[in-house]
């Protein structure tokens, strides 16, 4: 490791650490989705409203069509065409966690370095499958709301996905992947909280995306928190900073290590395969 690697690293998170709400540094390109989320966050929009909203912004409305003749949200196989239709279909949570992968999809492209886009690129596929995987999981195991598992599957990395789009001002922990790595794990926590914060997200998901890197030991899994950790336990997408941090242990050994009975979970997941791969098309699409 170069010896500037250690001071380069120290000067990013004390830059992060001197950052406050409302300061944070999102690309001017995230503002038409930013306002598409904070409509949807109305208690008081209705979804002839918020159908008029989503018209308005060609790529949600996309993927708003997508999801609503998905499998998983469309088992009789009746196409939708009109937005209108499909906003009814598809409800405010779903559309909200669509309007959110374009924020996240935004970020990701906003890599200007090589080293982040692969990054970025196998993050973002990572939190897609783990959001399909939660929302199947609160479907079929749980009373809790499958939407919103979906929602927090979806933003649970948002913080490391903000901190990599900062990282591109240091170029010389760029070089070094694991030294950067280390350094976005240890900010993450904080990074969540602001970041989930500035965009104003209920604190049920906050809390959520937050307890799930513990293991409440209940099956099925009681909390949302608990359904964000068997979702990514179960991922078949690896989560490459981890992979790059040598201080963390496999989220799946811990798993094991905690009783989670991946079995039964394993064979919930297998029989919803075609759900959890219609929510991963429509969400990366």
């Amino acid at each position: 490791m170069s010896p500037a690697i250690p001071r380069v690293s120290e000067a990013f998170r004390e830059a992060f650490a001197a950052a406050k709400v409302g300061e944070l540094n999102f690309p001017t390109s995230l503002d038409a989705s930013r306002r598409v989320l904070k409509a949807v966050e109305n208690p008081d929009i209705g979804l002839a409203t918020l159908a008029k909203i989503v018209v308005s912004e060609p790529l949600l409305s996309a993927k708003v069509i997508r999801l609503a003749n998905s499998v998983a949200m469309n088992p009789t196989n009746q196409v939708i065409r009109d937005v209108r239709l499909a906003v009814v279909r598809v409800g405010m949570d779903p559309i909200k966690a669509l309007a959110m992968v374009l924020i996240m999809n935004q970020l990701r492209q906003s890599q200007r370095h090589s080293g982040t886009r692969n990054l970025s690129n196998r993050l973002w596929e990572r939190s897609v499958n783990v959001a399909a995987l939660a929302y199947v999981i609160a479907k079929k195991m749980t009373t809790l709301n499958p939407d919103e598992a979906m929602f927090a599957g979806i933003v649970h990395d948002l913080g490391r996905f903000f901190l990599l789009s900062q990282a591109a001002d240091y170029p010389e922990l760029l070089e070094n992947p694991e030294a950067l790595a280390v350094t976005i794990n240890d900010l993450a926590e904080r990074a969540t909280r602001m970041v989930l914060g500035e965009l104003n997200l209920p604190a049920s998901v906050v809390d959520a995306v937050l307890a799930s890197r513990q293991y409440g030991k209940t099956m099925p899994p009681a909390t949302l928190g608990d359904v964000l950790f068997v979702a990514g336990a179960l991922s078949s997408r690896h989560d490459p900073f981890n992979e790059l941090d040598a201080r963390v242990i496999p989220i799946a050994n811990t798993a094991a290590a905690l009783g989670l009975d991946q079995s039964t979970v394993a064979e919930v997941v297998a029989a919803s395969g075609d759900e959890i791969y219609s929510i991963v098309v429509a969400l990366e699409s």
